[in-house]
């Protein structure tokens, strides 16, 4: 109702049209080239970040040391490129290869709590996080990749390892402004970080959480319900959105304002967040963008994901 009512206070109309146009057509501003870093870029479906790039404001580059993953997102076309790195402290490491992929980690995934849920499993041989082999690795510091790399949206998914990325990229976090990390509630790997010290981390350096999306977790073994990837009580992991804190706008460039606005508007629906980072920008500069904005939002649009829980495995 209070994004109806502003909506009204700008454009002086009552009803709202139905379809969303495309987010520069909505504002009537070309959007500056967002550069998008993927850590973890092993492909589980169309990426949150898919609308970015199909629309022509981004690029990617993904971190993806699995030879088999790589080759196989190596076949897109479009304005992709994907390298093989380890991005860590930049130091060696011992890199665990499980029965799925997508559990492999530069930790050790820890039976002691794995175990006690439904359909995990580490001690089992049949476990998705049952380690099959270990072998050492080289890993790069996010801050030695050069300064062509420019960063800013950063996605991280890298099953426990995802705070060494940060503490290690602060350079690269300075122009960052938004920030996707896979973060945990259960210590999955032996040492690992949690959702906690994450936010604090990235609180100390000027960013706010902003949402949980795709809350997982399950239940607690022997409890096999219908849906055995649906927690009963016990979340595990999410994804953790935090952005560059939204009441310091001052620290924010033009453009900046410009490209924070479009990845909360295409990525994560969070329309609010995106007319008050663009109500911003109309001040600066003296634009129209936040009313061409409310008037191209549609009546169905407004109810961004947040805190949902994830009903697939």
């Amino acid at each position: 109702m209070l994004l109806r009512k502003l909506w009204k206070d700008l454009t002086g109309r009552r009803d709202m049209p139905s379809a969303p146009r495309p987010f520069g057509d909505r504002i009537g501003q070309s959007i500056p080239r967002i550069s998008i870093v993927d850590v973890g870029a092993m492909a589980e479906g169309v990426e949150r970040y898919h609308g970015l790039v199909e629309s022509g404001l981004a690029q990617v580059t993904g971190f993806e040391p699995n030879p088999a993953e790589r080759a196989r997102l190596a076949t897109r076309g479009g304005p992709y490129r994907y390298l093989p790195e380890f991005l860590g402290d930049g130091r060696e490491a011992i890199f665990h290869e499980t029965r799925y992929p997508g559990c492999a980690s530069l930790l050790a995934p820890d039976p002691r709590s794995i175990d006690l849920f439904t359909t995990l499993g580490c001690a089992s041989t049949k476990g998705n996080f049952h380690v099959e082999r270990t072998h050492r690795v080289q890993t790069t510091r996010m801050d030695d990749l050069g300064d062509d790399l420019l960063v800013d949206f950063l996605k991280l998914d890298i099953q426990g390892a995802e705070l060494d990325v940060l503490r290690h990229g602060t350079a690269k976090l300075e122009s960052t402004l938004v920030i996707e990390c896979e973060v945990e509630f259960v210590a999955l790997y032996r040492d690992q970080p949690l959702f906690g010290d994450v936010q604090c981390f990235l609180r100390d350096r000027g960013f706010a959480l902003h949402k949980l999306v795709d809350v997982s977790g399950r239940p607690f073994s022997p409890f096999v319900p219908a849906n055995p990837f649906v927690p009963i009580s016990q979340i595990l992991w999410a994804d953790a959105v935090f952005i560059r804190d939204f009441t310091r706008l001052e620290r924010y460039s033009d453009e900046a304002l410009l490209k924070a606005a479009a990845i909360l508007d295409v990525v994560y629906g969070s329309y609010d967040l995106a007319a008050l980072l663009l109500g911003e920008y109309d001040r600066r500069r003296g634009t129209g963008c936040r009313a061409r904005y409310m008037e191209g939002l549609g009546a169905e649009p407004i109810s961004g994901a947040c805190l949902n829980i994830r009903q697939r495995p």
